[in-house]
C-alpha cells in the first residue's frame, strides 16, 4: 500500500509505500537510540534534521517562512545588517536552484524579470564606477537576494495557491499588530509601537490592512467578513500605534484605488456583494471611529502627531526635506549614474557641500525616506529610467490580471496584488523602502505572486 504525504498547509502531496516508509523510520531509529543514550545534544539535532531538510526540499513552503520571517527585525550581524528573512531567502535560493537542476524543473516566462535584472545592472555599473565601497556591496548582495526571492516565489507560487500567500501575510501582520498594540496600550499611548518587526512595520500593517479590506468587500460568507474586517481594523490600529504618518497616507489612498478597482469589476463580472459591503463598511465607519477618537484618551498622542503634518508645523518633514536637498544635490553632481548604489547615507564624502546645511547635521547617515530621492541620487537619470521600467511592470501585469479573471473567488487576490503594484510605486514618490530591509522581501515576494497569479490564469506554459 501507499501513504500520502501532504506537505501541509500548502497540500501539495506524494506518495511513498508503507514499506519504504518503515525501513526509513528503521534506518532512522537506531542510530537515535544511540545518540540519546551517548550525546542528547547531538540527539536532538538528529531529531530536528530531517524537519529542516523537509522545509529547504520545499519551495512553497519556504515563501510562506519568508514572509513569517520578514515580520521580525533582530539583526543578526551587525556589519552587514543580516536579519532572519536573509537567512530564510538563502534556504529558499537553494530550494529554487535544487528544484531546477535537480528535480528538472523547467523555468517559465517570467515578465518582470527582465526590467529587475536592467535595473540591478544600472545599479553594478553605478558602484562599479565608486569602486565598491562596503556600503555599496551590502546594498548590491541584497539586491540579489530580492531577485532570488523574486523568481522562486513566482516559481513555486504556480504550484501553491496566491489566496494562501495572501492570507498568510495577513495572519503574520495581525499577531505583529496584537503585540504592538499591547505595546502602545500598556504604555498609554505615550509610545511608538512597532512589535518585532522593526521601524518599518508600518509599511507592513499597510499592506495587510489593503489585502483585508479588498477581501472584506468580495466576502459572502459572514464569518469571513467579520474576521477580514476586524484583520483590517488591527492593522490599522497598528499603523495608528506606530504613528508613521507615510503609511497612513498611503493606506487613506490605496483604500480608495481598491474600492474604485473593486466597484469596476464588480459591474464588470455582475457582483452585487462588493457593493452592500462597501456600504456597511460605510455606515460602521461613521459611527465607530469617531466614537474611539472622542472617548479614549491614549489616541491623543496620535491625532496630535498626525495633526501636525503641515510643513512648518512638523519638524519630521523639515528634516526629510533636508534629505531631499542632499540628493537632489548628488544628483546634480553626478547626474548620468549617481553616487553609487546604497551610499547615500555617506553623501557628504561625494557633496560636502551638504554639510553646509544646518539641518543635514541631524540626518546624516540616514537614509533619503524616498525611495525616488535614493534611486535619482545613487544611480542618476539611467539608474531612473531603469527603476520606472521595473516598478510600472508589475502594475500592467496586475492589471491585466483584473481582467484574466472571471471568478469572482479570485477576484480579491487580483485587486490585493493590483492595489499594491500601485501602491508600491505611488508610496516610492514621498516615503518606502522597497530595496531596503524586509520592506524589500515583501516587494519580491508581492511582484512573484503577481506573475505567479497572472500565469494560473493565462494558462502559460513552460517555456
Amino acid at each position: 500500500m501507499y501513504a500520502e504525504i501532504s506537505h501541509a498547509p500548502l497540500r501539495e502531496k506524494s506518495a511513498i509505500s508503507d514499506r519504504t516508509l518503515f525501513l526509513v523510520a528503521c534506518l532512522y531509529a537506531v542510530p537515535l537510540a544511540g545518540l540519546i543514550w551517548w550525546k542528547p545534544l547531538l540527539a536532538v539535532a538528529f531529531v530536528l534534521a530531517p524537519i529542516l531538510l523537509l522545509v529547504v526540499s520545499y519551495g512553497p513552503l519556504l515563501v510562506g517562512l519568508v514572509i513569517v520571517a520578514s515580520f521580525t527585525f533582530f539583526p543578526i550581524e551587525s556589519v552587514v545588517t543580516m536579519l532572519p528573512a536573509d537567512l530564510v531567502a538563502m534556504a529558499l535560493a537553494a530550494a529554487y536552484l535544487a528544484d531546477l537542476f535537480i528535480n528538472g524543473r523547467t523555468v517559465k516566462k517570467n515578465v518582470l524579470l527582465g526590467p529587475f535584472v536592467v535595473y540591478l545592472c544600472v545599479a553594478f555599473v553605478s558602484i562599479a564606477l565608486e569602486l565598491f565601497t562596503l556600503l555599496s556591496i551590502r546594498f548590491f548582495l541584497r539586491q540579489l537576494l530580492y531577485l532570488v526571492t523574486f523568481l522562486a516565489t513566482a516559481h513555486f507560487a504556480r504550484r501553491a495557491d496566491v489566496h494562501k500567500y495572501l492570507l498568510l501575510f495577513v495572519l503574520a501582520a495581525v499577531a505583529n499588530s496584537l503585540l504592538s498594540l499591547s505595546q502602545f496600550l500598556s504604555a498609554g499611548g505615550a509610545i511608538r509601537a512597532f512589535g518585532l518587526a522593526g521601524k518599518g512595520y508600518g509599511d507592513h500593517a499597510m499592506l495587510a490592512f489593503l489585502i483585508s479590506a479588498m477581501y472584506y468587500l468580495w466576502t459572502d460568507d459572514i464569518r469571513k467578513r467579520i474576521w477580514w474586517a476586524s484583520a483590517a481594523l488591527i492593522a490599522l490600529g497598528a499603523i495608528a500605534a506606530t504613528q508613521t504618518r507615510a503609511p497612513a497616507i498611503t493606506a487613506g489612498w490605496g483604500l480608495l484605488v481598491g474600492i474604485v478597482t473593486t466597484l469596476v469589476m464588480s459591474r464588470r463580472i455582475n457582483a452585487s456583494r462588493p457593493r452592500i459591503n462597501l456600504v456597511t463598511a460605510v455606515i460602521l465607519a461613521l459611527l465607530v471611529f469617531p466614537l474611539i477618537a472622542l472617548y479614549t484618551p491614549v489616541f491623543a498622542g496620535i491625532t496630535h502627531r498626525f495633526g501636525r503634518m503641515g510643513f512648518q508645523a512638523s519638524e519630521t518633514i523639515l528634516l526629510r526635506m533636508s534629505l531631499w536637498k542632499a540628493a537632489l544635490a548628488a544628483f546634480w553632481a553626478h547626474p548620468v549614474l549617481g553616487i553609487g548604489s546604497g551610499n547615500f547615507s555617506q553623501v557628504k564624502l561625494w557633496v560636502p557641500e551638504v554639510k553646509f546645511d544646518p539641518i543635514f547635521a541631524f540626518v546624516s547617515g540616514l537614509g533619503t525616506h524616498s525611495v525616488i530621492m535614493s534611486v535619482l541620487a545613487e544611480t542618476g537619470l539611467i539608474g531612473l529610467m531603469a527603476f520606472f521600467n521595473f516598478f510600472t511592470r508589475p502594475i500592467t501585469a496586475a492589471f491585466r490580471n483584473l481582467f484574466s479573471v472571471n471568478d469572482r473567488c479570485d477576484m480579491p487576490a487580483a485587486i490585493s496584488l493590483f492595489v499594491i503594484a500601485v501602491v508600491i510605486l505611488g508610496s516610492s514618490f514621498y516615503a518606502g523602502a522597497w530595496f531596503w530591509g524586509n520592506n524589500g522581501f515583501h516587494m519580491a515576494v508581492f511582484f512573484g505572486l503577481i506573475v505567479a497569479f497572472q500565469d494560473c490564469h493565462t494558462g502559460a506554459n513552460d517555456a
